[in-house]
């Protein structure tokens, strides 16, 4: 349609141009033909017309159809429920690594609350987070509760140090003043 409209602007133009030289070449100094004019004022009102008709915005409507029948669009489905699948299968076994990292850890540290354990212990252990998980709910409490009071008992060392060390510092402040008297 565009293309249309700028053919038929140039064709306007073509026949303006032939109006004038046709005009032209009657260069007598008598009094124009006012059937040119009309010519003229008839081709300005169609050039007129084509300008405003190209100056309409054009509508392009797209259409984007979404079908379980199209190729495109189910071997997409296809692909998407596999890799659902796949991962769904990763987070599993992930979700599976991830408490036995966090049982290996609880043994760890209920190992360190006991100081030392034997082989036998370690089997019994092992068995008590195999088969009963409510026992080591139990354990994981005693291990927080233990991990709750070493680090109580740590602060009071730190703070029974710096008193220490600051009435150190005052006796040595003390015997200081005294050399000094």
């Amino acid at each position: 349609m565009k293309n249309k409209d700028v053919n038929e602007i140039y064709t306007l133009f073509e026949e303006i141009r032939e109006i004038v030289k046709a005009g032209n070449s009657n260069s007598a100094p008598t009094q124009p033909e006012i059937l040119g004019l009309s010519a003229i004022d008839e081709l300005s009102g169609k050039l007129d017309e084509a300008i405003r008709e190209i100056r309409k915005p054009v509508r392009t409507e797209y259409h984007h159809i979404f079908s379980i029948a199209s190729s495109k669009v189910f071997y997409g489905m296809i692909g998407l429920c596999i890799m659902c699948l796949i991962l769904f299968f990763i987070v599993f076994y992930q979700q599976k690594e991830i408490t036995t990292c966090k049982d290996n850890d609880l043994k760890y540290r209920y190992v360190q609350m006991q100081g030392e354990i034997t082989p036998a212990g370690v089997n019994d252990l092992d068995s008590i987070f195999e088969n009963r998980r409510d026992s080591v709910r139990m354990i994981r409490k005693l291990v927080k509760q233990h991990e709750k009071a070493v680090i109580e008992k740590t602060r009071r060392l730190e703070r029974a140090r710096l008193k220490e060390l600051e009435a150190e510092q005052l006796r040595q402040d003390v015997e200081n003043f005294k050399h000094k008297k």
